[in-house]
C-alpha cells in the first residue's frame, strides 16, 4: 500500500468478509507498514488480523492478544497484533516491544 491508500474506507458483512478483505490487503503489504483500527469487543479487529496473518502465509493463527498485549506471527512479514486497551502511556507502549 502507498500514502494514497489510506483514505480508503471499506465495509464488510460479516467475520468471513473481514478475514478476506484483510488476506487481500496483505498480498499488498511490503514491511514497515501500521495498521491501526479501533472498536468495541466483537467488531471484527481479530478476525481482521487473522486474515492478515493467513494472506502473509502464518497460517490460521491470531487470536486476540488481550491478556499478552502483543502476539507475533511469523509468515512472509511478521506481524506484530497488539491490543492498546491496556496502554495508557508511552512507556506502557515502550514494555511491549513497540518501537516508535
Amino acid at each position: 500500500m502507498d500514502c494514497s491508500d489510506k483514505e480508503k474506507s471499506f465495509t464488510t458483512n460479516s467475520p468471513n468478509e473481514t478475514e478476506a478483505l484483510a488476506e487481500r490487503i496483505a498480498v499488498g503489504l511490503h514491511g514497515g507498514e501500521v495498521i491501526a483500527f479501533t472498536g468495541g469487543m466483537g467488531v471484527g479487529k481479530t478476525a481482521f488480523t487473522r486474515g492478515l496473518a493467513v494472506g502473509l502465509g502464518a497460517g490460521d493463527v491470531a487470536s486476540s492478544p488481550t491478556f499478552a498485549i502483543v502476539n507475533e506471527y511469523e509468515g512472509r512479514l511478521t506481524l506484530e497484533h497488539f491490543d492498546m486497551y491496556r496502554i495508557e502511556t508511552w512507556d506502557d507502549l515502550y514494555s511491549t516491544g513497540f518501537l516508535v
